[in-house]
């Protein structure tokens, strides 16, 4: 795999680093059709997992869902949240993803819960400790983000409520939670509360902050508009403390490409101009180095670029690096993660081989400047949710779950 990955994506130096330049071509329609229907279908045969340590969810009541999202509380502990068909669980790790305890449930009344890669439910923990998630299920509208916090280190959790002070006239989904390194904890959506012509493409994000043990503060703000409807939206934190957020927008011509935001402006940052009349369910990624930097990871199939990439911005966002592909084409790589501390910056993505899909990583210790070769960490052979970078302290991790393995929290060394 390290061959292949230096042979497509760059000639490597006497010290195993590389640097990357954009190819050329354009994958074919047909290509991308077999991405998407190998992505959503892998075989359901049993490969042993090149990790140990896996966690299972025989605990839970229907096994557990499929889409997990995890965060690193206080000594360590890590919170872990878990949809099913009608309840959210919340469960807590001591020994970094060995063992868990036992589920709690979020929601002690039956609801349908929304769940998928784009769409998961949401879990962060403030300075205090408190514990705040989202998650998404049927209301009033098809779909509503529900917040839930603890204030008892997780034994139990306030009755959920609509996060959107909107939730009954208007649809809202793939809610986010992100905290601030002073521990405010942002909430933010899809909302379609401003759709009115619904032959025209386009969201809008909402926002709200946490306002302590009560939850979220009732009215919510309008952060940006336009953005692709099916996409999530990635957050960091610049050195000012102030949160920034990653999207795909609509830009005239119907062209879909990322732009950031921050306070009251947003501005497009990538330009290979995609043209889809479709969801590409693909949203970017986005972390900040204390130093600065913006490292940006994204999915495309425009007509400048096709495949997913990497760059950096060491100007708050104002100019980006070349774009660097990652991944090889032929193994249909997707659905990346970017994380920095300080200059050490870790990418994760899947691929899939046609048999399973890979858990591939790649690091930079020079803040993106330049790359050691990409690695397979990890596979499976049933269906896989998209990778997760965490950290604790100075220590990295890839939060990854699939059907056959488990959960696995796998360090990055």
């Amino acid at each position: 795999m390290i061959d292949i990955a230096v042979s497509i994506l760059g000639k490597q130096n006497e010290q195993g680093l590389f640097k990357f330049s954009a190819p050329g071509g354009r994958l074919s329609r047909f290509l991308l059709l077999i991405w998407v229907l190998a992505l959503s279908a892998c075989s359901q045969r049993h490969q042993p997992s090149l990790m140990a340590g896996a966690a299972d969810f025989h605990h839970y009541p229907d096994g557990g869902g499929l889409f997990v999202s995890a965060a690193f509380g206080r000594g360590g502990k890590l919170w872990r949240i878990v949809p099913e068909k009608q309840h959210v669980y919340v469960d807590y790790s001591t020994d970094f993803g060995k063992t868990f305890s036992p589920p709690i449930p979020v929601n002690p009344e039956p609801q349908t819960i929304k769940a998928s890669g784009e769409h998961r439910p949401s879990i962060a923990i403030d300075g205090t400790g408190r514990i705040y998630v989202l998650y998404a299920a049927e209301g009033a509208q098809p779909s509503a983000v529900y917040a839930s916090v603890s204030s008892d280190d997780g034994q139990s959790f306030s009755a959920p409520l609509p996060v959107s002070d909107k939730a009954a006239e208007a649809n809202t989904y793939q809610g986010r939670l992100a905290v601030s390194p002073a521990g405010q904890v942002y909430a933010f959506w899809h909302d379609e509360r401003d759709r009115t012509d619904w032959k025209q493409a386009g969201n809008a994000i909402y926002l709200t902050t946490a306002k302590g043990q009560t939850g979220f503060k009732p009215i919510a703000q309008k952060l940006a508009d336009t953005l692709c409807d099916c996409c999530h939206i990635a957050a960091a934190f610049d050195t000012d403390g102030q949160p920034v957020w990653l999207a795909r927008f609509i830009y005239p011509g119907g062209i879909r490409d990322q732009g950031l935001i921050k306070a009251d402006k947003n501005w497009r940052v990538t330009f290979d101009n995609w043209v889809i009349e479709a969801c590409p369910e693909h949203g970017p990624a986005l972390a900040i180095s204390d130093e600065g930097r913006y490292h940006s990871v994204w999915f495309t199939q425009g007509t400048v670029r096709q495949g997913i990439f990497y760059a950096f911005s060491g100007d708050k966002g104002g100019h980006f690096s070349t774009p660097l592909p990652l991944g090889n084409p032929e193994r249909l790589p997707s659905h990346p993660d970017v994380i920095a501390l300080g200059a050490h910056v870790a990418v994760a993505w899947t691929e899939f081989d046609g048999d399973k899909t890979q858990l591939m990583l790649m690091q930079s210790y020079d803040g993106g400047e330049t790359w050691r070769a990409a690695q397979a960490i990890a596979d499976s052979a049933a269906e896989t949710d998209f990778p997760l970078l965490l950290h604790y302290q100075q220590d990295l991790f890839v939060s990854w779950n699939s059907k056959n393995e488990g959960y696995r929290l796998i360090p990055i060394h």
